[in-house]
């Protein structure tokens, strides 16, 4: 009788390798936001931009939204004020630091890939690899 260890399939070595990805990068968007909270706070003069943006999503169902809006709101300088799902879901997000809508709007965007990357099966028809060649998925 063999006493080896099975293997582990390889989707979840695939998705714990993608939910780690989308760790470290949270953890250091984490990190930044708060140093950037922080040093609005210890230093005169203001840097703030406050907005409240219009995110159109990409996440389909009721978790993903939910998922995207719950890391939004944990990053400190951001709040997720409305998620509305008709006709298309979308997120309202306040930021501190919104001067310029198109760039904030983007950087909730790539939180959201990175996370439904982390989240959806790579069978999933909107995966992380969907629209992307062999070249751009690195």
């Amino acid at each position: 009788m063999s006493t080896g260890a099975m293997p582990v399939p390889r989707r979840t070595v695939v998705r714990a390798r993608r939910l780690l990805r989308f760790a470290g990068y949270f953890a250091v968007r984490l990190v930044q936001a708060n140093l950037a909270v922080a040093w609005e706070i210890l230093t005169p003069g203001s840097r703030l931009a406050p907005a409240v943006v219009r995110v159109p999503l990409r996440a389909t169902t009721d978790t993903e939204v939910a998922a995207v809006a719950l890391a939004v709101s944990l990053t400190p300088g951001t709040l997720t004020l409305g998620v509305h799902r008709e006709p298309t879901a979308a997120l309202w997000v306040h930021g501190m630091y919104a001067a310029d809508p198109v760039a904030f709007r983007r950087a909730v965007t790539e939180l959201e890939w990175r996370l439904l990357a982390a989240l959806r099966p790579a069978a999933h028809p909107d995966g992380p690899d969907a629209g992307q060649s062999e070249v751009t998925r690195r």
